[in-house]
């Protein structure tokens, strides 16, 4: 019993689901707002994933056995995909941060923060407040990379700032704890 017991959870440990939370675990200490900013991605993908369960079984509920089933595995596999997204992109960005530097990493922040307001502002301004309904998601994603363009300056730019880091020491950590995390450690 112990066996499979233990079977099952390295299983579920294995996952890119599992992965993500387990990083966003890891990172609270020595990195909170990267850790935030994963434990925001698992929270999407969980939702993601859900929502995509519950537009299958509504689907399917009307033709009878197997929607539940359909609709469980259409939503984990939906969840195991965006956080599989989320663990690329999180190690995608990292390697950037470590080629490039902190001042271009900064310009990037800044440029990706200018171009969301200003699509934001165009729609808003096309469609008026009914906009402001439907897009939820992205102005809440919107709002966290600003925030990150505001405490990424504060924190690797001004080292008067009380709580200023060593860019390269936390680049380094981050990519060595989801290394960790990815080989199961």
């Amino acid at each position: 019993m112990r066996a499979t017991g233990a079977a099952c959870l390295d299983i579920l440990r294995q996952t890119h689901a599992a992965r993500l939370a387990i990083m966003a675990a890891r990172l609270r200490r020595p990195l909170p707002l990267l850790a935030m900013l994963m434990l925001a991605a698992l929270l999407l993908c969980l939702f993601l994933g859900w929502s995509s369960a519950r537009g299958v079984f509504r689907a399917l509920s009307p033709a009878g056995i197997g929607a539940g089933v359909a609709a469980a595995a259409v939503g984990l596999l939906v969840l195991e995909l965006c956080a599989a997204f989320a663990v690329t992109l999180m190690r995608a960005g990292l390697q950037l941060a470590c080629d490039t530097g902190r001042h271009r990493i900064r310009a990037l922040l800044v440029i990706a923060s200018g171009l969301g307001l200003v699509a934001t502002a165009r729609q808003l301004t096309a469609e008026g407040p009914a906009f402001l309904s439907g897009a939820l998601l992205p102005i809440l994603g919107l709002c966290a990379l600003i925030s990150l363009t505001i405490w990424f300056e504060r924190a690797y730019r001004r080292p008067a700032y009380p709580g200023f880091r060593d860019f390269w020491a936390d680049v380094v950590t981050a990519r060595h704890i989801l290394m960790r995390a990815a080989h199961g450690e």
